[in-house]
């Protein structure tokens, strides 16, 4: 057993268990714990060394129960806790079956127009409810979107702001739009890329979406709904 699996194992225990390690998200190693009585599964994320050695455990593990108290929408990931093992901070929430969006894109490419909508509409939801209280996401990206039986789901919301990490309403939709830019083009944005409707037949009022700087999640999500098909062209949905 490894020095950090050893040390997780200490940490959670008896109460989980440890069973195996998956994929890891850029410098975050994953570990997939079970609760000894239950058998309901738990995702563990170690921050990288040099993150967790700048943070005070036992204020960010209060600041990740304050954000998992106030969240509740079928749309995010709640966390769960957070805690120490060893020289690594961790912090954990509910197991998720199934697959992250960019691991979708990476294995698929780009994602009909449809499905685009569909998940966006999603992760607006959760990302409204969660501006409306004031907790943003701030570090939303490909990887913390999950894709599962149940429905989409945002993870680490309000994760960013445990950490001590900059993060506002305007930046969550900034990364909305480079998301949807990779959804519908199965690439990330770069600096000077052309515009999307170059690239992709869009909806107009999508291109216009497109467009805009939107200030929060709700205006962003208000603002994606077109008028009913009775009162535009139809060829703007074909």
């Amino acid at each position: 057993m490894s020095e950090l699996r050893a040390a997780l194992a200490d940490a959670l225990g008896p109460l989980y268990r440890i069973e195996r390690e998956v994929r890891p998200v850029g410098e975050y190693r994953l570990f997939v714990a079970t609760q000894s009585q239950n058998g309901s599964e738990l995702l563990v994320k170690i921050l990288p060394a040099a993150l967790s050695l700048g943070i005070n455990d036992l204020q960010f593990e209060r600041a990740v129960l304050l954000v998992a108290e106030r969240l509740r929408h079928p749309h995010l990931v709640i966390p769960r806790g957070a805690g120490r093992a060893g020289a690594f901070v961790y912090h954990t929430r509910p197991f998720v079956p199934g697959t992250t969006l960019r691991a979708w894109i990476g294995n698929n490419g780009a994602i009909p127009l449809a499905r685009t909508v569909e998940i966006l509409r999603s992760i607006l939801s959760g990302l409204e409810y969660a501006h409306s209280l004031e907790i943003f996401h701030g570090e939303l990206k490909p990887e913390n979107v999950l894709l599962s039986d149940t429905g989409v789901m945002v993870a680490d919301t309000g994760i960013a702001s445990a950490l001590g990490k900059p993060a506002t309403p305007r930046n969550d939709m900034a990364a909305v739009q480079a998301l949807t830019y990779e959804m519908l083009t199965g690439m990330k944005p770069t600096p000077g890329q052309e515009p999307l409707e170059r690239t992709r037949s869009l909806p107009l009022w999508l291109s216009e979406w497109m467009r805009s700087r939107w200030a929060d999640a709700g205006r962003a999500l208000a603002g994606m709904r077109p008028p009913p098909p009775s009162s535009q062209p139809p060829q703007l949905f074909a």
